[in-house]
Order: structure tokens, then C-alpha cells, then sequence
């Protein structure tokens, strides 16, 4: 989970040293490194979960693992842009298939009780490899170059390779299964890649652009023909029912508006202070480490706290303690702020609330669902969670649209006050609509 996470936020730092490096590649084409790792990533998801199901999880997370390590290895030598980008969709789709796989894999070792702190310690990773991927990459840049920060991530994925085939079991794999809903997942990849790029490419290309209303069309199609052949399949790539579990639906429903509003104004927030407070790359860095600190340094507690106490109160406590903090911050973030009064407070808040929000959530939405789905609801509910922050930082950039750098205050106002209200709703749907009669 750490190196997954790692990757995918470690490159944004090599992409000026990347244009310089192909100076006849567009900023659009060269952005593709990261944007087609992010889409490859959210399209093959559900896919990867449903093999790991019917496979194995240990077979197809070691396999996404090799898969992983190939693609960075290719991008770490690739001698065009193009190539670049091709290796990082295979990187991704190695992710795809090991993320699902990771924590289902390994949750079936560990009773039902402790499940909360595991899941935790699982999704504090992430956030860990999120948060040091800038610095890291950025010394790596120093020391190196641009095709260190690509073929660092190999020997870690090799040395986890060599763990996990001594370690892990399969655990739970469907017995005799019914022939895979092939037309499902061709039309469900279809459809998750074109909404995928369609909410990458929107403002870029421009939302009436022919490319982007064709993109929108096959997503429309493909979806249609997703849903009834899902409905009707006995072994489809998204099986609805999941959604019919009250812990699992009502969690990812929270989730995906959480991760909407905080992958927009993380986003946001560098912006504003380069542009408002002239701050350097790297007292940006320093100044948006706390959060993600306090986030790994709790999130153990918080998983003990939902083993104890089941996982309804926690949730909901951590969703409002983020949309406090992003609140306070909507409304203290000015020219004449200060980073003590204005924007610490809110990220030591977001951090906390989003400690006891991320594991907990992601242990309620599996506690329901039958082992051998698990790696499936876990796909989907990653998926959710990924979709929703591509859409969150489209929403923002289009909120900020082509206002000149100097004069965003005022549209960075409307997206963080936006995003304060999309974020609103997950406390409010925990609140309301998870069962309170569930441990967890």
C-alpha cells in the first residue's frame, strides 16, 4: 500500500524535469505520465479485485506485483515520452491487481476484533507513502535523476515479491465459479476509463471538445450495458448487491464524498501558497507535512478505538473533525494569514479526523461482505474512493478555470467552500444512515 501510494504522487515531482528532459512534448503529453497512471489505476481496479476472488489473492497480488515492477523498471529506461507513459499504464495496472488483492490477502489471518486496527495500519500506508513521496522524490532529483525516482520503486517490489510468496496464504477462492461476465468487463472498463478520462482531460481539451463528447457518450453506452449485464450475470465485475449491505454502501457513499473534497483542496492548497503567500517548493513541503503526520501517528489508535467501540462513532467523529478542519481553513486562508493561526489548525484537524475516518471506514464496508467477495468489495470501494478524488480536483480546477495567477483568492474561496460542502455529507450520511445497532 506504501509503495503504491508512493508512486502515484512521486512522479508529479519529476514532471518540469521531464519537460525539459523532452523539450518537443507538450505539457498535455508529458502530464500523462501521471494522469495515465491514475486512470489505468481506477479502470483495471475492478477487474483486479474480481481475479483476486476467483484466482487466488496471493496469485494476483504477487503477479500485480511483478507487473508493477516491470513497468517501473521500463519507465526507468525508456528512452521516448511516449514509452514513459505506455510503462506507467502497466505500472498501474500491476497496481490494480495487487491493491485489491493486499489487504484481503491478509485480513482473513486476524479475527473479526482486530480488524479494525489492521485495516488502519493498511490505509495510514498510504497516506505515509503519499506524504513522503514529494521529499523523497525531490532528494532523489538532487542526488540523481528523473530515472532513479522511476527505478526506485523496483528493489521494494522485488524484496515484497520474495515476503509474499513465503508468506501469504490464498485463504478463501470461489469454487467452481461461474464463466466470468466478459461483456461486463469490457463495457465496465470501457465506461470507469472513459469517465476516468473525461474528468482528467475535460478542462484540458475543453468540455465541448468532439474527443471529450465521444469520451462522454461511450462512458453513457458502456455504462448502460455495464449495469444490465451485471444485474443479470451470476458472476459479474460489480456485483450491485454489494450496495444492498448497509455498511458497505453507506460507507463508500461517505467515502467517496470525503475523498472528493480532500484530494481537491490538497490540491489547492500549494497553489495558494505559491501564489498568495510566495512560499518555496520546499516550505510547502514542511508546511503540509503535519497532517499526513498526525494522520500515520493516530491512525493505530483509531483502529484500536473501533475494535473497543465498533466502527459507527469513530466514523463519524473523524468525517466531522475533516470538515471542520477544512472549514476553518475556507474561511482563515487570506493574503495577511498567518500559517500558525490559518492553515495548521485546520491540516492538524483533517489529519486527526481523517485518522479515525480512513481505516475504520474501509473495515465497516468489507465487515459485512462474504469472504470470497471481499477482494471484489474492496476493489469497489478503492475505485469509489479514486474516481471521486479525480472528480474533486476536476471540480476545483474548473472552479478556478482561467483566472490569472495573482487573482484566484476569490475562486479559491468558491472550491474550498464547495468542497466543504460535498465533504459535509459523509458525517451526515454516517450519522443518519449507518445501522446503529452495528459493532462494526
Amino acid at each position: 500500500m506504501l509503495l503504491a501510494a508512493f508512486v502515484g504522487t512521486a512522479t508529479n515531482i519529476a514532471v518540469p524535469v521531464l519537460e525539459e528532459q523532452f523539450p518537443d512534448a507538450s505539457l498535455a503529453t508529458v502530464s500523462w505520465v501521471v494522469s495515465g497512471f491514475s486512470v489505468a489505476q481506477v479502470t483495471f481496479m475492478l477487474v483486479g479485485g474480481r481475479l483476486a476472488d476467483r484466482l487466488g489473492r496471493k496469485k494476483i497480488f504477487l503477479q500485480g506485483l511483478a507487473v508493477f515492477a516491470i513497468g517501473a523498471a521500463l519507465s526507468g529506461i525508456a528512452p521516448t515520452i511516449e514509452l514513459i507513459i505506455l510503462s506507467r499504464i502497466g505500472q498501474a495496472i500491476g497496481v490494480s491487481l495487487m491493491l485489491p488483492a493486499s489487504l484481503t490477502a491478509v485480513l482473513p489471518e486476524y479475527p473479526p476484533e482486530r480488524h479494525g486496527s489492521v485495516v488502519s495500519w493498511w490505509s495510514a500506508m498510504g497516506v505515509l507513502g503519499a506524504a513522503i513521496a514529494p521529499t523523497v522524490a525531490a532528494g532523489i532529483l538532487e542526488l540523481s535523476g528523473w530515472r532513479a525516482v522511476f527505478l526506485s520503486a523496483v528493489p521494494i517490489a522485488v524484496l515484497a515479491y520474495v515476503a509474499g510468496r513465503r508468506i501469504l496464504q490464498d485463504g478463501i477462492v470461489a469454487e467452481d465459479p461461474a464463466p466470468l461476465d466478459l461483456l461486463g468487463v469490457v463495457t465496465g472498463t470501457l465506461a470507469v476509463g472513459g469517465l476516468a478520462i473525461t474528468i482528467v482531460q475535460g478542462r484540458i481539451w475543453g468540455w465541448t471538445d468532439p474527443k471529450i463528447l465521444l469520451l462522454m457518450v461511450i462512458t453513457v453506452v458502456s455504462g448502460t450495458v455495464f449495469a444490465r449485464s451485471s444485474m443479470r450475470h451470476p458472476e459479474p465485475l460489480l456485483d450491485f448487491g454489494l450496495f444492498t449491505i448497509p455498511t458497505f454502501s453507506v460507507t463508500t457513499l461517505a467515502g467517496a464524498a470525503i475523498s472528493t473534497s480532500t484530494s481537491a483542496t490538497w490540491f489547492l492548497y500549494p497553489l495558494f501558497m505559491t501564489e498568495v503567500w510566495e512560499y518555496s517548493i520546499l516550505e510547502i513541503g514542511l508546511a503540509m507535512t503535519p497532517g499526513p503526520g498526525v494522520l500515520v501517528l493516530l491512525a493505530p489508535i483509531a483502529g484500536r478505538l473501533a475494535d473497543r467501540y465498533g466502527y459507527r462513532w469513530p466514523m463519524i467523529i473523524g468525517a466531522a473533525m475533516a470538515t471542520a478542519g477544512t472549514a476553518w481553513m475556507a474561511w482563515q486562508l487570506d493574503p495577511g494569514g498567518t500559517y500558525v493561526v490559518a492553515f495548521l489548525p485546520g491540516t492538524l484537524s483533517i489529519g486527526s479526523g481523517m485518522a479515525l475516518m480512513l481505516g475504520p471506514a474501509n473495515a465497516a464496508a468489507l465487515s459485512g461482505v462474504p469472504g470470497e467477495q471481499l477482494s471484489s468489495a474492496n476493489a469497489t470501494y478503492s475505485t469509489a474512493r479514486s474516481a471521486s478524488a479525480a472528480l474533486g480536483v476536476a471540480v476545483s480546477a474548473a472552479i478556478i478555470g482561467d483566472t490569472a495567477v495573482g487573482e484566484r483568492l476569490s475562486a479559491f474561496r468558491a472550491s474550498w467552500w464547495t468542497m466543504v460542502a460535498v465533504m459535509a455529507l459523509g458525517p451526515v450520511l454516517l450519522w443518519w444512515k449507518y445501522p446503529r445497532n452495528e459493532r462494526g
